[in-house]
């Protein structure tokens, strides 16, 4: 028998590259079912997780010092802040001279320099300790409630690739507060009203309603539910649930 007629054995295709870290964040926003689907079966990647909290951070950075840019703004946390006062004179929690005292040592030490600085410095351990949190409170509800047995650090990886959708969040953000001149002007409800005010449980409620939380939620929820191999009804009910219990509790010991 003529060797060149025996058959070759068939080569099995190998198994597909993983894609870049650039190409997995640019899929989180324009394919995220592709950019998931690869987490399932891969070791946990810190960059998947650092690198966006990175930029989210970057990005809450700049946010925070264009806010505190805006004078309309400087002089609602200004007229906020005497309000608080006044109320805790009218509890007698403290004297009119007191309030007197610390509302002038407030206003020569917080300069709009101060309130970036203390503003950009909070909104970065906001960030981090936000995502480790989530991730917490997503590895748990899907321990207790689904039959998914992932790593804690797993569900972090997943929670932080969905987080770079937080860097077009800021952006919008960034345009909104510029033309409102509030820090409640979002992609929510609170957009329509006059005057929107952080020390309003109402306004803090229609807050919430933020359609590009709404997206990141949706986002983060397909990834879970990809990577646990659970339903996207039971992922989205772990993770729209623990955000927004999560939300709903820090505004009302907030405002307590």
């Amino acid at each position: 028998m003529d060797a060149s007629s025996i058959p070759t054995p068939a080569t099995e295709n190998p198994p597909p590259e993983p894609s870049s870290l650039t190409d997995r964040l640019t899929n989180v926003i324009a394919a995220p079912g592709e950019a998931f689907g690869q987490l399932k079966n891969m070791p946990v990647r810190t960059s998947n997780w650092i690198v966006p909290l990175i930029l989210s951070c970057i990005a809450t950075v700049i946010y925070i010092c264009v806010a505190f840019s805006q004078p309309a703004i400087l002089q609602g946390v200004n007229q906020q802040r005497i309000d608080g006062m006044q109320k805790r004179v009218a509890a007698q929690k403290m004297t009119q001279a007191q309030a007197d005292q610390a509302n002038a040592w407030t206003e020569a030490h917080m300069t709009a320099t101060v309130m970036k600085i203390l503003g950009a410095g909070g909104g970065v351990l906001a960030e981090a300790a936000g995502l480790f949190l989530m991730g917490l409170g997503v590895w748990l509800f899907s321990k207790w409630f689904t039959s998914a047995r992932l790593g804690y650090m797993k569900v972090v990886e997943v929670c932080g690739l969905a987080l770079i959708i937080d860097v077009p969040q800021k952006i919008i953000r960034i345009l909104l507060v510029s033309w409102k001149q509030n820090l409640l002007a979002t992609a929510s409800p609170t957009l329509f009203l006059d005057n929107p005010s952080t020390a309003s449980k109402h306004d803090l409620f229609l807050s919430f309603i933020d359609v590009v939380d709404i997206w990141w939620l949706a986002v983060l929820s397909l990834g879970l539910s990809k990577v646990a191999s659970i339903s996207y009804r039971a992922a989205a009910f772990i993770c729209f649930g623990v955000w927004f219990g999560f939300r709903i509790i820090s505004t009302l010991l907030g405002s307590s």
